[in-house]
């Protein structure tokens, strides 16, 4: 009984487990089952509202950083990040930061999609586009780096071996002429450099060598002296552009050059040409402003919508994660803070001293951007030639008279004007009559453009080689400036530097000339500094007014010049088109 007891207690405990447990496991599976398919119902509604109706955020990057930054926001794209419920996504794409720069201040139309985010490889793109009223209203700077890259002068080694050009601590002064501290003539070093119209490195590059040579009519000299002597080239931004460098730098000689690149640029090359790295090294100066600056690819938020905003502010801050950084850093970039990768030691720059040069405020870049642009106008120049009979005169040169003077001097500084110069050619002095002060000789055109079967160039090479003087004829000089300078504002042609280059004995002998004073009033009425038109004056011999010619020149913002020997004329034409850049 007892065991019955015990056995029918122990049935009805087990009739009432069995019950319970299919119960219970049929209640998990229900659980189970509903709990699945609510989390696989809600994954699969993520999962379509990043594919259906995702916050799309259009980042574009300077092209040098964008394969990096792609590789975050692929990382990103996958972490299902929300703004207002919705996942965001983001798209990279790459564009010249020059370029993108004009499209978001207003300046060019804009090609493809808005966009909400923008990485330019500098800060200087920055401060151009805000200076624009559709930039200082679009662009929403965040304060925040993606990454830095300092610049470095770079060559080849074969080049580096050739001339010692590393040899001493590097400056700014490596890239000036020789005249100003940069290397010796003899080595016959020139110097590419990234058009700093277009490239943050050029422009930064440009700031350096205007801090390095100060201010004053002497600097606005060297550094015009520094632009025309450079070659303008491309950005060196990549392993590809560089070796394009590289091709052109390599004995046999063709040419000795250095050039500017970043240092992210610089070991990307040498990973990938690792038995013959280029030697670059960072600049150093006297004081920290002289030293190396870098790029700062900073996050610049250009969105107008909320939606696309919070997403390209969520990708900013994501772009600051340890992860984002180490991203960076393997493609050659230092981080945000300063924290660079492992230098490979083929590269020898981690023994390299790295002084920092102070970022260029925005008035700073703006001002030496606007000088580039002068220099890199085009010449339209009408040059007036005295053959009046003063110029028979001896130029007290060995035997040569000042006619012969001014033809050597005319055929050497026509060679420094390039193919796309306008040019034309009067000549003064040949009539006994003020009222007919010049004789045109070759009409305003193209110096590459024909004449007759002869080129302008051609044609104006001939004339100077075969010039003779007025047997009696005056010089109205007055009077042939005054028409000439009528002349060429009426035909102002804004994308060149309009200019009245007279080249004279400064003889004036023709009766009725109006007077200096006169021609000084009329200048002063015609002047306008938004359509300048300068007048350039070469006084040869010492027989003419020159203080009156200087008077003349300055009133339209130009300078006259005192010649003596042919020689001159390649210092006179760096001086003459320095005036382009005076305040």
């Amino acid at each position: 009984m007892a065991q019955r007891a015990a056995g029918s207690g122990s049935g009805r405990r087990g009739r009432s487990s069995r019950i319970g447990t299919s119960t219970l496991v049929a209640v998990a599976v229900a659980i189970a089952a509903v709990c699945m398919i609510t989390l696989t119902t809600k994954a699969v509604l993520g999962r379509a509202s990043c594919t259906n109706t995702p916050v799309l955020a259009n980042v574009v990057a300077s092209d040098d950083i964008a394969p990096a930054v792609q590789v975050v926001a692929n990382t990103f794209n996958n972490q299902n990040a929300t703004v207002g419920g919705r996942c965001v996504q983001v798209q990279v794409d790459e564009a010249d930061s020059a370029t993108e720069a004009a499209q978001i201040d207003g300046q060019a139309a804009r090609q493809g999609a808005v966009v909400d985010a923008w990485i330019p490889d500098s800060s200087l793109w920055v401060d151009v586009a805000r200076t624009y009223p559709v930039g200082a209203q679009v662009v929403q700077p965040t304060g925040k780096s993606v990454a830095l890259s300092p610049l470095m002068l770079v060559t080849t080694r074969a080049v580096a071996t050739e001339t010692g050009v590393f040899t001493a601590p590097p400056s700014w002064g490596l890239l000036l002429p020789s005249a100003y501290g940069g290397p010796p003539a003899s080595e016959g070093i020139s110097v590419d450099l990234p058009d700093p119209t277009t490239s943050a490195a050029g422009l930064a590059s440009l700031i350096q060598v205007s801090r390095q040579l100060g201010t004053g009519a002497t600097a606005r000299t060297a550094v015009t002296d520094f632009a025309l002597g450079v070659q303008s080239t491309e950005n060196f931004d990549s392993p590809t552009a560089l070796a394009q460098f590289v091709a052109t730098t390599q004995p046999p000689f063709d040419r000795k050059a250095i050039t500017v690149a970043t240092e992210q640029a610089v070991l990307a090359y040498d990973k990938t040409t690792p038995n013959a790295p280029l030697d670059a090294v960072y600049a150093t100066g006297a004081d920290q402003a002289l030293g190396t600056p870098e790029l700062d690819y900073p996050y610049v938020l250009t969105a107008s919508q909320a939606a696309p905003l919070q997403a390209a502010a969520k990708f900013g801050n994501y772009l600051q994660t340890a992860y984002a950084q180490s991203v960076l850093r393997s493609y050659g970039f230092r981080s945000a803070n300063g924290q660079a990768d492992v230098m490979p030691r083929s590269a020898g720059l981690s023994g390299q001293p790295l002084q920092l040069a102070g970022a260029a405020s925005p008035t700073e870049a703006a001002a030496n951007l606007q000088v580039w642009q002068r220099l890199g106008l085009g010449f339209r120049d009408l040059v007036l030639t005295d053959v009046s009979p003063a110029m028979n005169q001896p130029s007290g040169l060995g035997t040569l008279t000042l006619e012969q003077l001014l033809a050597q001097t005319a055929s050497q500084g026509l060679g420094l004007f390039p193919d796309g110069t306008e040019m034309g050619v009067w000549d003064i002095g040949e009539s006994s009559s003020a009222t007919q002060p010049y004789t045109q000789v070759v009409p305003i055109g193209l110096l590459s453009g024909n004449v007759g079967v002869l080129s302008r160039r051609a044609q104006i090479e001939q004339i100077d080689a075969t010039a003779t003087t007025s047997a009696d004829g005056a010089l109205a000089l007055n009077n042939a400036i005054l028409a000439a300078y009528q002349k060429m504002t009426e035909s102002y042609a804004p994308q060149y530097v309009n200019a009245v280059i007279v080249l004279t004995a400064g003889v004036d002998t023709a009766p009725g000339d109006i007077s200096t004073s006169a021609l000084l009033a009329q200048l002063q009425k015609l002047y306008n500094p938004s359509r300048k038109v300068e007048v350039i004056i070469l006084m040869f011999g010492s027989q003419g007014n020159f203080a009156a010619l200087e008077q003349v020149a300055a009133a339209t913002g130009g300078a006259a010049f005192q010649v003596t020997n042919p020689s001159e004329i390649g210092q006179v034409f760096v001086e003459a088109v320095a005036q382009r850049v005076a305040p």
